[in-house]
C-alpha cells in the first residue's frame, strides 16, 4: 500500500455501547478536483496506534472501486476528530 494522507469526509455510526466512531463511506477529492464517493464494504480490522507522538485509530478497510476490489486504511486523528485516508 502506497501513503496517501488525503484528508476525507467521512460518515460514520456507533454501537449502542461503543464511543469509536466506525466509518460507513467516505468522500475525498480526486487528483483531477472531482470528488468521489466510497462507501466501505468490508472493514478488516481495526487498531489504536500513536504516530508521531499522535493517538490514533486505524480502520483497515476493502472496497469495490471502479469496479476492483482495493484494501485501503483510513486514520481517525483523536485529538483532533479528523479523518484521513491514509494508504491505498
Amino acid at each position: 500500500m502506497k501513503i496517501v494522507a488525503k484528508p476525507i469526509k467521512t460518515m460514520v455510526v456507533f454501537e449502542y455501547e461503543g464511543k469509536t466512531p466506525i466509518p460507513y463511506k467516505f468522500k475525498f477529492q480526486q487528483d483531477d478536483g472531482s470528488e468521489k464517493i466510497i462507501r466501505i464494504d468490508k472493514r478488516i480490522t481495526s487498531y489504536k496506534q500513536r504516530i508521531a507522538g499522535i493517538d490514533t485509530i486505524i480502520y483497515e478497510c476493502q472496497s469495490f472501486i471502479d469496479g476492483i476490489e482495493k484494501r485501503y486504511k483510513l486514520k481517525y486523528i483523536l485529538s483532533q476528530c479528523k479523518w484521513q485516508l491514509y494508504a491505498i
